[in-house]
């Protein structure tokens, strides 16, 4: 294989410049291992049979001609219909416009009715923002307020313009300072009335500590007396006046007998210097002496008599009278202590009167001060959720705020030429749009014009990737159509000189076309053995149907293979029927 023979087969094919050609300028062609094979493949089979004449292309360049003529009317009907499309798409678009102007209007007046009412909203907003700022005011003033105690008469005044309202807001220096000053009264009324010169009567010392006298505990009981060695020191007191008492009272009736002797004596004697003086004796002596000893005769006789007496009935009488006097001490004894008992309970009961309005006042003035501290905390409970509510709405209106600020969303008096760099949609609008003038070059300011721009190019790529891609569409059409007709050629050629009557040969391998024939042979076996099956079974159930004896047979011989217990209840029934017929 050389240069001259790749020259030979050009000559051969009626190349038009192949007398011109060098051989050994096309020897380097050889040399590649590469190219070879394909020149050696077209030296060898290429030849004049393979080449097309001038009338032959020129047929083939009519047919390609004609195929382009039908190409270019379909693609004229093409363009023809969505002509007519657009057309009615413009129409559809102009009777919407149409519409568009009356939907305006109505947009229009909506938004002017909308506007009003935001106008009254907003003033009545104003309105409610007013009262409710003022309320805030008066309930601020409330609890601003302070009260001055100032010590005239006794009396609470308040040195600011508006008196406190709340309980809280009162000092209670005047209120301390006179519970100070009646503790202290009553604390001196206490020991002048307890302790001064009641201590002696008492039983305790001038500065030891005044309790409470319980009336219900008699072990508590201050002037009871009867503490150990005071009640051993009364017992002894008691044995000596019961040991001394019969001489103190035999001393007694003596002295009183001594004095009624004395007294009758004087007696007496009174009488005789009253007859004397009255000169019932006159001059006779002896009626004197008579009279004088007929009275030491009686004065005798009674002297024997109390002797006798002292002797004998006095001290039996002494006697007795000695638990009688004991009882009369000891009643006395009580009933003073009873006295100084009572004295001291009536006494204590003032004071303690006294304690009890203090403690009902300071616990008066406890509880008022807890129920207003109860409010005072649900009223904290509530301002603290009104807070909480308004600091939502104020984060609220204040984000709706910042997106309102957007210049994007609000309407400009005068436009602006260049875009605010808080504009953040318009700013990331441009980027997007004009990322490749950014690359190119760096702007000091962003614009409208250059984002007009911008989306000027993206409109025209869009349109561009449309034509282009409809053009991609027709040219892929046209591949399509083109394939085929070569399938379609291809097919000629491969089945052309068939020996085949029934079509086209098959492509499909024996070996498949086979096994599909068994498989189609077995479905048609198998289908004929189900309909089979199933008639027989038809057949069997309208045996059973008819024949009950048999149907029986049937559950037996079921029971037998599945329920064995069962069969053998069957068979238990059956003899004693059996049995009961016997026996009938």
């Amino acid at each position: 294989m050389s240069g001259r023979q790749f020259v030979e087969t050009l000559k051969q094919l009626g190349y038009p410049k192949a007398h011109s050609l060098d051989p050994s300028g096309l020897e380097w062609m050889f040399e590649c291992e590469e190219l070879v094979p394909f020149l050696d493949w077209f030296c060898t089979n290429v030849n004049s049979a393979n080449v097309l004449d001038a009338k032959e292309l020129e047929e083939k360049q009519n047919d390609q001609l004609k195929r382009d003529i039908e190409c270019s009317r379909k693609r004229k009907q093409s363009l023809i219909q969505k002509r007519n499309r657009l057309s009615l798409h413009q129409t559809g678009l102009t009777h919407r416009v149409s519409k568009l102007k009356t939907v305006e209007s109505k947009a229009k007046s909506q938004y002017k009715k909308c506007l009003e009412q935001t106008q009254a909203d907003n003033t009545q907003m104003n309105n409610s923002l007013d009262e409710l700022v003022k309320s805030v005011s008066r309930t601020t003033d409330l609890y601003d307020r302070k009260g001055d105690v100032s010590d005239q008469n006794s009396h609470v005044t308040l040195d600011r313009p508006t008196s406190p309202v709340f309980l809280s807001q009162l000092t209670q220096e005047e209120y301390n300072k006179t519970e100070d000053k009646f503790t202290q009264e009553l604390t001196s009324y206490t020991k002048r009335l307890f302790f001064e010169g009641i201590a002696e009567m008492t039983g305790q010392d001038e500065g030891s500590r005044y309790e409470i006298l319980e009336v219900s505990d008699p072990e508590n009981l201050l002037v009871r007396g009867e503490a150990e060695e005071i009640n051993i020191s009364e017992c002894k007191e008691l044995a000596r006046i019961q040991a001394f008492y019969p001489k103190s009272e035999a001393k007694r009736i003596n002295a009183l007998m001594n004095s009624k002797q004395a007294n009758a004596c004087v007696q007496s004697a009174q009488d005789i210097i009253q007859s004397l003086k009255h000169g019932d004796f006159g001059r006779d002596s002896s009626k004197l002496s008579q009279r004088i000893n007929e009275k030491r005769n009686a004065v005798s006789l009674v002297k024997r008599e109390i002797a006798g007496m002292a002797e004998r009935d006095i001290p039996a009488l002494i006697q007795e009278s000695t638990a009688s006097q004991v009882s009369k001490i000891l009643t006395g004894d009580y009933n003073l202590k009873l006295a100084r008992q009572d004295y001291f309970i009536s006494n204590q009961d003032k004071v303690l009167n006294e304690l009890i309005l203090q403690r009902s006042r300071n616990e008066f003035l406890t509880m008022a001060y807890e129920v207003e501290a109860r409010n005072h905390r649900d009223i904290h409970r509530l301002l603290t959720a009104v807070k909480q509510l308004l600091y939502t709405q104020l984060k609220s209106y204040k984000d709706r705020m910042k997106m309102m600020e957007d210049p994007a969303l609000s309407s400009t008096r005068q436009q602006r030429g260049t875009i605010d760099s808080r504009d953040k949609f318009s700013t990331n609008l441009h980027h997007m749009l004009c990322s490749e003038d950014r690359e190119d070059k760096k702007h000091l300011f962003l614009t409208f014009n250059s984002l007009v721009q911008g989306a000027d190019k993206l409109r025209q790529k869009c349109s561009s990737m449309k034509i282009n891609r409809i053009a991609l569409e027709e040219k892929q059409e046209d591949k399509l159509k083109q394939l085929e007709k070569s399938l379609q050629m291809s097919e000629q050629v491969v089945y052309s000189g068939s020996s085949t009557t029934s079509g086209q040969p098959c492509m499909t391998p024996r070996q498949l076309m086979e096994s599909m024939t068994q498989l189609e042979e077995m479905l048609r076996k198998l289908e004929q053995s189900i309909k089979e099956v199933v008639k027989d079974l038809e057949k069997r159930k309208q045996t059973l149907r008819h024949d009950t004896l048999l149907c029986k047979e049937r559950r037996l011989f079921s029971h037998f293979f599945i329920n064995p217990s069962q069969l053998n209840t069957l068979f238990d029934e059956l003899s004693s029927r059996l049995q009961a017929q016997k026996l009938h």
